[in-house]
């Protein structure tokens, strides 16, 4: 009426194989979701950005942090980083810092391309204007999943303020580590 030792140890053997093959199928499964994740949080602060410079008529700035964890959009001032900021994403309030998700984000350095402005700890991305225009011409951004070493890069227009991905400089593949 029981099982046998024998039993057992087959069923376990075959729980630990399936496990095995099952595992790391589950965490490619969820891909590049966490840097388009962030990416989505650059895009959306972008466009937050964007809607108020034009209502207010002054600039706002996006920022990463130089550790790369943590994203801030602010008025642009001399006293960006002083500036008290909300801790959740969100467009009511005119100034807000947040963390990424298991993310962290760096600015590439291009050929021909200004250097990235770093003020009281905080890599400037974008300074939005009243007119909807960037101040920086491009940048280009690598979002890399702390967890699984995937880097998605993304460019930053500052003619629209438009962020897409693109292939990454050093191997033309879209996603580093990874399946385009």
């Amino acid at each position: 009426r029981g099982y046998t030792l024998f039993e057992l140890i087959v069923i376990i053997a075959i729980l630990i194989i399936l496990a095995v093959v099952l595992i790391p199928s589950i965490f490619s499964f969820r891909g590049d979701s966490r840097p388009r994740g962030a990416l989505d949080s650059i895009r959306t602060e972008l466009a937050i950005a964007r809607a108020r410079a034009k209502e207010e008529g002054r600039p706002y700035r996006v920022a990463i942090s130089e550790d790369g964890r943590r994203i801030r959009r602010a008025p642009d001032s001399t006293d960006f980083a002083l500036v008290a900021a909300h801790d959740q994403p969100s467009g009511l309030t005119a100034a807000v810092e947040y963390a990424f998700d298991a993310v962290t984000v760096s600015v590439v350095a291009e050929p021909d391309a200004e250097p990235a402005v770093v003020d009281a700890g905080w890599i400037t991305i974008a300074t939005v204007q009243p007119d909807g225009g960037c101040r920086e011409l491009t940048t280009l951004l690598a979002l890399k999943d702390i967890e699984s070493e995937l880097t998605l890069y993304a460019r930053i227009r500052g003619l629209t303020g438009t962020v897409r991905v693109v292939a990454n400089p050093t191997t033309n593949t879209a996603i580093a580590g990874g399946v385009p």
